[in-house]
């Protein structure tokens, strides 16, 4: 394993980086996020989809020079991909019709169930002994997960997913020694929302607190992506004729 850019870093970040995992991947997600939220024009899905095949390659390089194993790029790489398979199936844009036809966790993994097997992956990544490796490469399952991310509970079990979510931010928390795992915006506060028994009201505005705690959330991450992308990068990404 590389160790020339490990160095000493201020709290939060597994061991000893002054950049993680997640950061190496943060073009692709940023890129993810603005398909999403329709604010990416793509008129070229293959040239589109050559951008994300440079983005993943450049991505993969940056992960083995922080001093990651292959394996567990491999395994975010995947997150990622099923991510923007995802998102770009929910479109319904004839523009990636060919995409949905052929998406690339196909292309890349000759897999077509990236919803469920991120799932199946996370569960084992949850089971795996704690080292700041591990907790690195679950803050991009995280990441994922909370930029919409559904796969197998795009139909029901959103409260599996709640469960899921939760599971993985304490996780995190353990062993990076701190309360959040990423931002302690995403994370409801304990005991924050007990209810009274004779007062429909409170239940009310506990559902709108949590609305509200949502988009803070969304907005946050988007901040968290955008701040640290370089314009050039996110040109490079915007699809054709984006110069």
């Amino acid at each position: 394993m590389a160790t020339a850019a490990m160095t000493a870093t201020p709290g939060g970040t597994g061991g000893g980086r002054t950049e993680n995992l997640a950061l190496a991947f943060q073009e692709l997600l940023t890129a993810v996020t603005r398909l999403r939220a329709h604010r990416q024009q793509v008129n070229d899905a293959e040239q589109f989809r050559n951008q994300v095949r440079q983005a993943i390659r450049t991505a993969d390089q940056d992960a083995k020079r922080l001093g990651y194993v292959e394996d567990d790029i491999k395994l975010a790489i995947f997150a990622v991909v099923a991510f923007l398979d995802e998102s770009i199936l929910n479109l319904q844009n004839p523009v990636f019709a060919d995409w949905v036809r052929k998406p690339l966790q196909e292309e890349l993994f000759g897999r077509h169930t990236a919803g469920e097997i991120f799932f199946d992956q996370l569960k084992h990544l949850l089971g795996r002994r704690e080292t700041p490796e591990l907790a690195d490469l679950l803050e991009v399952y995280q990441l994922c997960l909370l930029l919409g991310f559904v796969g197998r509970y795009s139909i029901s079990g959103r409260g599996e997913l709640r469960a899921v979510i939760e599971a993985v931010g304490d996780k995190i928390a353990r062993v990076r020694q701190a309360r959040e795992g990423i931002s302690p915006y995403w994370r409801l506060p304990e005991g924050s929302f007990e209810q009274s028994s004779v007062d429909p009201w409170v239940k009310r505005l506990t559902w709108v607190a949590v609305g509200c705690g949502g988009l803070m959330v969304f907005l946050y991450l988007i901040y968290f992506f955008m701040l640290r992308s370089g314009l050039s990068t996110l040109e490079s990404l915007a699809g054709p004729l984006g110069r």
